[in-house]
């Protein structure tokens, strides 16, 4: 009895400051809606928009929408500060995108894709995860970058120094 005793003292002080002893879940059970996403098989990078050059002769309006805050960069202007772009895994996510608007239309949903495993920067026109395109330029490794709106209404993404 005292040796059942002790293991089961040892297994509840282990569990008390939190070492490993868990069971392996289901391939399905982390989903990207999870708060505590499931990250060991990757490096996960964050990308940081730490700038947005407006080259159009419009105002630009940005939304974030997994921090629901708005910002708007003048026309041919320039916004600095730090932007995390949020991990989309699926369409029901894309509500947490990056929204960018001109002219009172949503023209670009900006997300991070969780699931690729380069840490992809993903565009979409038609709030689709599905339908999402990589935005041109230095689309993958986090960090930071420069998010840049041509005069035509394209994006193009660098990375910053």
């Amino acid at each position: 009895m005292g040796v059942s005793r002790r293991i089961l003292a040892v297994f509840a002080a282990a569990l008390a400051v939190g070492c490993a002893f868990a069971a392996a879940s289901p391939a399905n059970a982390a989903r990207p809606a999870d708060s505590a996403r499931a990250t060991s098989h990757r490096a996960v990078e964050v990308t940081d928009i730490r700038e947005i050059l407006n080259k159009r002769s419009t105002q630009v309006t940005i939304y974030k929408g997994d921090g629901q805050t708005s910002l708007s960069v003048a026309a041919n202007g320039r916004w600095a500060g730090s932007m995390w772009v949020p991990w989309v895994g699926n369409s029901a996510e894309m509500g947490e995108s990056i929204r960018i608007s001109w002219g009172g239309t949503a023209r670009y949903w900006v997300f991070q894709d969780y699931w690729n495993t380069s840490n992809l920067v993903r565009y979409s026109t038609t709030y689709s995860y599905q339908n999402s395109f990589p935005v041109p330029g230095s689309n993958t490794g986090g960090g930071g970058k420069s998010l840049t709106i041509q005069s035509d209404g394209t994006l193009l993404l660098q990375n910053t120094g």
